[in-house]
């Protein structure tokens, strides 16, 4: 945020130490959309964190299996949804007269099923912050895995939201399955 990034564990050393096997500290599910260089948002170096890229930042069968990978091979502990703001998707869910590819139509029209559900149609800042809940939500309760490190405190999923104009990252809270809500 003050312009001063420390680019940590970048050097030739740390390549030829990661090429070895990872150890991240964290998981992130973002978004696929450029503007979010989570790496970089996070100031973190090779091998520092576990990141899963999809449109909208979406909970969808290969990102939660990723996300499984990391938590049960890699040993993270901590999971981060990160939604951004005038995110692409979102913003085609919330058209409802978009035209879309096949592929596209379950990315968003999964997209715009959660924000319906939550009554976030009318306002765009409002939507990315409700899909990446809901984005949170949706892997905290659609993995056995998951759901259980929850459960014995062994994981945390946390979700954030970063603002494309200042940089600056919302934290927006930790979600639990919802049978613990």
């Amino acid at each position: 945020m003050n312009g001063k990034s420390i680019h940590p564990n970048i050097s030739r050393e740390r390549l030829v130490e990661v090429a070895a096997g990872q150890n991240p500290i964290a998981a992130i599910l973002g978004c696929a959309d450029s503007r979010v260089p989570v790496e970089l948002l996070f100031d973190t170096g090779l091998g520092d964190l576990f990141v899963v890229r999809s449109a909208g930042n979406t909970a969808f069968t290969a990102a939660i299996g990723s996300l499984e990978y990391a938590v049960s091979h890699l040993g993270v502990s901590l999971i981060i949804v990160l939604g951004h703001e005038r995110c692409g998707a979102v913003t085609a869910a919330l058209d409802l007269s978009a035209h879309l590819t096949p592929s596209l139509s379950k990315v968003v029209g999964q997209v715009r099923m959660e924000l319906m559900a939550a009554g976030a149609m009318d306002d765009l800042d409002k939507a990315c912050r409700i899909n990446a809940l809901r984005s949170a939500q949706s892997l905290a309760d659609s993995s056995v895995l998951i759901t259980d490190r929850l459960r014995q405190g062994r994981l945390e999923i946390e979700t954030a939201y970063y603002d494309l104009d200042t940089a600056e990252i919302d934290w927006l809270g930790a979600v639990k399955p919802t049978a613990l809500n």
